[in-house]
């Protein structure tokens, strides 16, 4: 009896066929598997690493950020790249650390082999401008994106005003020195004119404007801030569409800065300067110096819009050439009464600009352009400017100080102003327990990554990702 193999010989070949397609599908399901399991534990890597931003900084500002020295005195970026690796490790292995005898079964075999940070932006890239979107992005989660913009538009409108009512133009000192030396150059010359101590107060002008015994006497070591050092660089400014360079993103800032620092007005607080503002303003060591130029300009500010309306008042200019007069009937000099009565007004708007500014530091409001209705000081007050300027008791009509300082910081340099912005948050930030070595560039939002790992001995996967705190990313 004869038996024949062709159905064994055929099946055989079929069965290498099927079972080569059967552990080719096998493998390419691991290889998929595993490079699924790879980007999982990547982004979960991540998100882990993200989920880490300082509390403290969140809680005072509004702020994401990663802060890379995770509580010690200095930041690195070795730090933040080794909490990733380690996010990814147990992501690829969940039992790794534990003591369980059982081990799950792992079909893809998933090895770490090494993972590089390929970009990175700090706080205090591109002049600020990553901390300032920051910024930009915290007022509109606070009073939702309408309310924000409507908030800065409102802000724009007292710029816009401030703009045109002309008072920065006005220069009432050019006009004193020539009034000066058109009385100088008389035949009768006026060695000490009645007008002159008003000028000489300017230097002190704090003790003219308001109680010095309760002025903040805190320094600020300005060498250690970031306005001041060299920086850590990251990669830039990336992602997102927040804009910070229009006049409403500008405005928006000021509107952030405004919210959360401290000036003058809101007094003493436990923090490392209590006129945050001024020292944004002008960057000086003490508290005291940056109020102190604060009200310097303040002042002149008002001193040129009062000179500017004096001089257009009929009853105040008859009322002082009256008093000119009698003065130079007395000294016998009846040439010097015209540039005298000029003079006297100049003095006379000044002590006005006194008492604009002691409102305004209590907290009242003074009208940018004058009317007669709203001048204060009154002639004779000249001769006692510092108990003649006081308080009227009522709020009024006008701009505020608050406002003023809206309008300085709108007309600031913008990298100046966001530079001593971060020097404020690294002022509060190191007094926080765990945050004493608490620097802005060393806070990232935006991370991208290469992760590299082997699959079962044999294929090298590579996967790139990115990840930010901004929500427009």
């Amino acid at each position: 009896m004869k038996y024949r193999g062709t159905i064994t010989v055929y099946l055989s070949l079929i069965l290498t066929i099927i079972l080569s397609v059967i552990m080719g599908m096998t493998e390419s399901a691991a290889y998929a598997a595993a490079r699924m399991k790879c980007e999982l534990a990547t982004d979960l890597a991540l998100e882990s690493a993200f989920a880490e931003y300082n509390r403290e900084l969140l809680n005072r500002y509004d702020l994401y950020f990663i802060d890379t020295s995770y509580g010690s005195k200095t930041p690195s970026v070795e730090q933040l790249k080794e909490h990733i690796k380690d996010y990814v490790s147990y992501n690829i292995d969940p039992s790794k650390g534990t003591l369980s005898l059982i081990q799950p079964a792992d079909f893809t075999a998933l090895r770490q082999d090494e993972l590089e940070i390929v970009e990175i932006s700090y706080a205090s890239d591109a002049a600020g401008r990553v901390f300032k979107r920051q910024a930009i992005q915290a007022l509109e989660d606070m009073y939702g994106i309408n309310a924000a913009r409507s908030l800065a538009s409102k802000a724009g409108s007292r710029v816009s005003e401030y703009e045109s009512s002309g008072i920065e133009r006005e220069n009432p000192d050019e006009k004193r020195m020539e009034i000066e030396e058109r009385l100088n150059g008389l035949d009768y010359k006026i060695d000490e004119n009645p007008a002159r101590n008003a000028f000489d107060d300017r230097p002190g002008i704090l003790e003219h404007v308001m109680r010095t015994d309760h002025l903040s006497d805190k320094t600020i070591n300005i060498g250690e801030y970031i306005s001041h050092r060299q920086t850590i660089k990251g990669t830039g400014l990336h992602g997102g569409q927040t804009d910070t360079e229009s006049t409403l993103s500008e405005l928006m800032f000021d509107e952030y800065l405004l919210e959360k620092c401290t000036s003058y007005t809101d007094g003493p607080r436990d923090l490392s300067a209590d006129y945050e503002l001024e020292y944004i303003l002008h960057g000086r060591s003490s508290d005291k110096a940056n109020l102190r130029e604060t009200v310097e300009r303040l002042l002149l500010l008002r001193y040129g819009a009062d000179a500017a309306y004096i001089f257009t008042d009929p009853g105040k200019k008859d009322a002082v050439e009256a008093v000119a007069l009698v003065i130079t009937a007395i000294l016998m000099v009846p040439d010097a009464a015209e540039p005298l009565t000029d003079l006297i007004l100049l003095a006379w708007a000044y002590g006005e600009s006194v008492s604009d500014v002691v409102r305004l530091m209590a907290g009242e409001r003074v009208p940018l352009t004058k009317t007669d209705e709203d001048w204060k000081m009154p002639l004779w007050g000249l001769l006692s400017i510092k108990t003649s300027a006081r308080p009227t008791g009522q709020i009024g009509t006008g701009f505020s100080y608050e406002d003023y300082l809206r309008v300085f910081l709108f007309f600031q340099n913008k990298t100046e102003k966001c530079m001593r912005a971060m020097d404020v948050v690294e002022m509060n930030m190191r007094l926080t327990e765990g945050n004493q070595g608490f620097r802005m560039d060393g806070l990232v939002e935006y991370v991208s990554v290469a992760a590299a790992m082997t699959c079962r001995g044999k294929y090298r996967l590579t996967i790139d990702r990115k990840m930010s705190y901004l929500s427009d990313h």
